[in-house]
């Protein structure tokens, strides 16, 4: 063999090891460490504490919110990060503006027109208008205790939190249990977000982990009026996601009841609705208030629904010592304000381009059902190996989902494994899914006293 064929012989055989072989897979194998960091105390104040986690560009905020009130654990959010609010806001609403002609072209029509004639805070106030009858009272409370503890103006924190509500982001879901797994005995969970890997939010990427008051005293007959349920009590919980964002895009609690989302592009105008409680309040008072699937359901039947979104639905019983169907549940769910289906794995689409497998819901970030070949194939490549590492070194980063965030739950291991987007790193990757994760210790969070 003379040097120039093996040469190329080393390269193809380096290539074939970083690079699935289903051509639709455009990324590469995610070789970084993933790191078990504790988290390092920074400050408290009243009915909260803060910690950070990794460093430099990798460094993710994880901030303990306590009290019998919103308000209460809104103060202490704003009085812990005034600083990197007082920097965010205005930083994002800018870096918003001189994107917005590009913004504008992805978005619904309805919304563009908004935009176009109101400009994007009009458009954003315009939103809360309209949503603003069908939103738990509680949700208004502790936006005006995070303006009261930061500065920020209560017109400006209640306008970034209806962004996501506005402006709906790809993403892709993964639930995999059972066969499907390394362990047999695990659900994992996928919560990809694909938007922007260069908006300045990331840089105040934040882990919120709520200890309520379980009472929540004072809001049962709202929690009636709202999602038409007996109100049963409040579990601490978390938010993974953005500094300042007191809804859900994807979160995780302490009876082990985990929710992402995706949006669902749909033709169906008319399966959606712009009056309604914003998706991102709902997703939260489903983890908070929900100890069971059946539980989670009822609620979003029952909630005043808005915008069109996929959502993948995890529950997990540690309380048992072997896992089986009774103590490992995951749903795929299309949700809209006129429209609610439900899919187990066993009802998933089945094409060529999305083979069911026993014990895995899954949608990837294009329009479902989908025609890329990419996230079958490494699923299938991969059945009976998945763990959250795996998924991380070898399905997302080759899927190229989860640009700006990327999250996997290890439900038996209590465990959240996650990396945000770099927007600022000179040396790159900027994506999530490029990018070093760190496992969080679910049960320690949750656990985390109150500060004395």
């Amino acid at each position: 063999m003379n040097n120039n064929y093996f040469i190329l012989f080393c390269i193809l055989a380096i290539i074939s090891q970083v690079q699935s072989v289903d051509p639709s897979c455009k990324g590469i194998i995610n070789t970084n460490p993933i790191l078990h960091d504790e988290p390092t105390f920074v400050n408290s104040v009243p009915n909260g504490k803060r910690f950070v986690v990794g460093s430099g560009y990798d460094k993710i905020n994880i901030v303990h919110l306590y009290g019998g009130t919103p308000y209460d654990m809104g103060l202490a959010l704003g009085k812990l990060m005034s600083e990197d609010l007082q920097h965010l806001v205005p930083e994002y609403f800018a870096y918003l503006d001189n994107k917005i002609e590009d913004l504008i072209k992805t978005l619904p029509p309805l919304v563009a027109k908004w935009i176009a004639e109101l400009g994007l805070l009009g458009a954003l106030d315009l939103n809360y208008e309209i949503t603003r009858f069908y939103t738990p009272p509680w949700y208004d409370e502790e936006l005006r205790g995070l303006a009261a503890g930061s500065g920020i103006s209560y017109e400006n924190i209640r306008r970034l939190n209806l962004l996501p509500e506005l402006i709906k982001a790809a993403c892709s879901v993964i639930g995999a249990w059972g066969q499907s797994t390394l362990s047999k005995t695990t659900l994992l969970h996928l919560r990809s977000l694909d938007w922007d890997e260069k908006a300045p939010i990331a840089k105040y990427a934040t882990v919120t982990v709520y200890h309520p008051n379980t009472s929540y005293e004072g809001y049962e007959n709202h929690f009636h009026d709202y999602y038409k349920q007996k109100y049963s009590g409040s579990y601490t919980f978390a938010n993974f996601g953005y500094l300042g964002l007191i809804g859900s895009i994807g979160a995780y609690n302490e009876v082990s009841v985990g929710l992402g989302q995706k949006v669902w592009i749909t033709k169906e105008q008319d399966i959606t609705s712009r009056f309604g409680n914003p998706w991102t309040y709902v997703l939260r008072d489903v983890v908070q208030f929900s100890n069971t699937i059946d539980t989670v359901l009822t609620m979003l039947v029952n909630a005043k629904r808005t915008c069109s979104v996929h959502l993948g639905l995890g529950e997990y019983h540690r309380n048992t010592s072997i896992a089986s169907d009774q103590t490992i549940d995951f749903l795929g769910i299309e949700y809209s304000a006129k429209e609610f289906n439900v899919f187990s794995w066993k009802d998933m689409y089945n094409t060529p381009n999305h083979p069911i497998l026993d014990d895995v819901v899954y949608w990837d970030p294009h329009p479902q059902p989908s025609n890329d070949t990419c996230l079958g194939s490494l699923l299938v490549e991969h059945y009976g190996h998945l763990d959250a590492p795996t998924i991380i070194r070898n399905i997302t980063s080759q899927l190229r989902t989860g640009n700006t965030l990327n999250l996997v739950l290890d439900y038996a291991e209590n465990a959240a494994y996650l990396a945000y987007s770099a927007p600022d790193d000179p040396q790159g990757p900027l994506e999530a899914f490029n990018r070093v994760h760190t496992r969080l210790d679910m049960a320690k969070l949750f656990a985390e006293p109150a500060p004395k």
